[in-house]
């Protein structure tokens, strides 16, 4: 008989495995605490993502489809605010059409 594929338990495995699974519990429990806490983030950027409107810092109505100016590739372009469809880079803000005042996307703020 030979002893290949053993599976007994040392001193030193055992020992490892007591350090790494309250490690793994930790990360495991911090992992879901954080998509948790993010869920009303979450819906507060789906819910302005989807609105025909956002209104800057001084309350001006903007929409978010429309005629834009892409940062990235510089084209112009006709739908929304969120995302070129000539370079499909991603806008992370757009100036006011009233008072000029950048005004952030809420989906994309950290």
């Amino acid at each position: 008989m030979s002893k290949t594929g053993s599976s007994k338990i040392t001193a030193g495995r055992a020992a490892l495995w007591l350090l790494l699974v309250p490690l793994y519990a930790t990360y495991g429990l911090y992992v879901v605490l954080r998509w948790t806490l993010g869920l009303p983030r979450l819906a507060r950027g789906t819910r302005a993502m989807l609105s025909d409107e956002i209104r800057c810092p001084n309350g001006h109505p903007n929409l978010t489809r429309g005629r834009f100016e892409c940062g990235a590739c510089h084209g112009v372009y006709h739908g929304w605010v969120g995302e070129c469809p000539l370079c499909g880079a991603g806008a992370s803000w757009f100036p006011c059409g009233t008072c000029g005042v950048s005004i952030p996307l809420p989906w994309e703020s950290s």
